[in-house]
């Protein structure tokens, strides 16, 4: 989790929510998977549809920033990603899930106190059983690389 070198720096959790057998909600979970191995500073989580249960563990680590991955339906096009502001969600129901991505968001930031990032990531479709779409897909390796350009700034 921590790289090498002179001074130990405190890693950047990623946090991946989804469903991995409904399409592209699967975004988050995916992201996650083409992280591993990718950078020593990365603890990755794949929280599957209640990230809520990996609080506890997400405070243990100590990360200096989390960065939360998440398939979102505000309205572009499939496989289309941006990093949302946070005070922009608030409140909203924009993830894919019954609970609000937002109150996740807002108790890391209490309890943590460190920088929380979302990337959104918008669905094709959601069906049962279905695979990611390849617009998803597409998008889902472009966030893997943004997330590797954010633990380098």
């Amino acid at each position: 989790m921590i790289s090498g070198g002179k001074s130990p720096e405190r890693p950047v959790v990623v946090c991946g929510i989804g469903n991995s057998t409904r399409g592209d909600d699967a975004c988050g979970p995916y992201v996650v998977k083409k992280l591993k191995d990718k950078d020593s500073r990365l603890s990755l989580i794949d929280c599957g549809l209640a990230p809520e249960n990996f609080t506890g563990k997400i405070k243990h680590i100590n990360p200096r920033m989390i960065v939360i991955v998440d398939a979102a339906d505000f309205g572009e096009d499939a496989g289309h990603f941006e990093k949302i502001d946070i005070e922009k969600i608030k409140g909203q129901l924009m993830s894919t899930h019954k609970l609000p991505v937002s109150l996740f968001i807002e108790f890391l930031q209490k309890e943590i106190g460190c920088a929380v990032e979302f990337i959104g990531i918008q669905p094709k479709g959601l069906g049962f059983c279905e695979d990611m779409s390849e617009e998803c897909v597409l998008g889902c390796d472009r966030v893997v690389e943004m997330i590797l350009e954010l633990v380098d700034a």
